[in-house]
């Protein structure tokens, strides 16, 4: 037996970002009002993704950063951290 919980169409904006610094980063970005203010953001490399506020990007959060993405190397999780700082 299925339970459905909600179903819903909406037109989303996705934007499509590849940058390097001191890694190579190609994402996803999908704003949507569905996710209460916040974006769904894709690691297209990896296929991870979370959906993240400014709020999440704050630096005592770093860690859920890295867990979110996979991401192993603090240094790497910084350089992503900004990024989307400045383009969520």
């Amino acid at each position: 037996m299925h339970i459905k919980m909600y179903e819903q169409s909406e037109e989303t904006v996705t934007r499509y970002v590849g940058f390097v610094g001191d890694h190579r980063w190609d994402l996803a970005i999908t704003t949507s009002t569905h996710f209460y203010g916040k974006t769904l953001v894709l690691n297209i490399q990896n296929g991870r993704f979370g959906i993240v506020g400014k709020d999440d990007l704050e630096e005592e959060k770093l860690h859920l950063l890295m867990q979110t993405f996979a991401i192993d190397d603090e240094a790497q999780a910084e350089e992503l951290r900004e990024f989307l700082l400045g383009n969520l």
